[in-house]
């Protein structure tokens, strides 16, 4: 199932993806956010 975001392509999803992976809590609490949440803290924690 390919991921698709408004806004944000394939490579940076996959590099959130995989750093969330490792990191159960963290990966937790991301998907509890909104998804307008998700994008900002997408945004400004990982490199595009």
């Amino acid at each position: 199932m390919p991921m698709e975001v408004k806004g944000f392509d394939g490579d940076f999803l996959c590099s959130v993806f995989d750093y969330l992976v490792g990191r159960e809590s963290e990966a937790k609490a991301f998907l509890a956010k909104s998804m307008k949440h998700r994008k900002i803290l997408a945004s400004k924690n990982f490199s595009r």
